[in-house]
């Protein structure tokens, strides 16, 4: 089911078989939206980390869609990143000390964001880096620039460590309450039927009352006000 995690309305629905992994119930169910609903604008993705794979980052980019998925532990990271630097679970760069950077900001016309030495300290308007074994020399300490082309799905913008990304993805639970709406409320799965078609026959008619639910309607009945006042 897709959602708008704006309004937790649904947006297009697709029945596959359960042994169908989600990542290709997803495309199946996003490409036949965009066939269906070629207006509908897409800027944003929220998917978790069933959907971890480079092809969709690099699909989203060329839309120009912002993807916010989840890493998966077993995708893997690349070991070593600029030859003495590793990256944590987040896509944030660890130091040979072990200690995780400092978000600097995003120079948006580089494609690339910019981490610093998380030791430095400005006590006293003095700055001097605390760290045992400080690996730069550098008056600000050890600068480092993620290039997001490098790897779109471990670099991304904003990033997985910002409260701009976590802020982002907590909408995806929109889909689990426009769910409960359809399972629940409507009784989705009370239908015995056994053809597809009647399935989407039912469900359908559920997602139209979902968003009739969701419409401004008049709590009293305007005709009905307007005898009261007469009488």
């Amino acid at each position: 089911m897709l959602v708008d995690s704006q309004s937790d309305l649904p947006v297009f629905p697709h029945y596959s078989c359960a042994s169908t992994h989600d990542s290709h119930g997803f495309l199946q169910a996003f490409f036949r939206m965009r066939s269906f609903l070629p207006d509908y604008k897409v800027s944003k993705v929220l998917l978790d980390s069933a959907h971890d794979a480079m092809p969709y980052y690099q699909y989203f980019k060329r839309q120009n869609i912002t993807p916010f998925i989840d890493l998966n532990s077993k995708a893997g990271r690349p070991p070593v990143y600029k030859n003495d630097f590793t990256i944590d679970k987040d896509g944030v760069p660890v130091c040979p000390a072990g200690h995780r950077m400092r978000r600097d900001g995003i120079e948006a016309a580089k494609g690339r964001m910019k981490f610093k030495c998380p030791k430095i300290s400005h006590a006293g308007g003095c700055i001097s880096c605390t760290c045992d074994n400080p690996c730069s020399n550098a008056k600000y300490g050890r600068t480092v620039h993620l290039v997001l082309n490098d790897n779109p799905r471990l670099f991304n913008n904003p990033p997985r460590s910002s409260k701009e990304w976590k802020q982002e993805y907590n909408a995806r639970t929109s889909v689990e309450r426009s769910n409960k709406r359809e399972k629940l409320d409507f009784r989705l799965e009370d239908g015995r039927h056994r053809s597809t078609k009647m399935w989407y026959c039912r469900l359908y008619h559920i997602l139209m009352l979902q968003h009739l639910d969701a419409w401004d309607l008049p709590s009293e009945s305007p005709l009905r006000k307007l005898i009261l006042d007469v009488a």
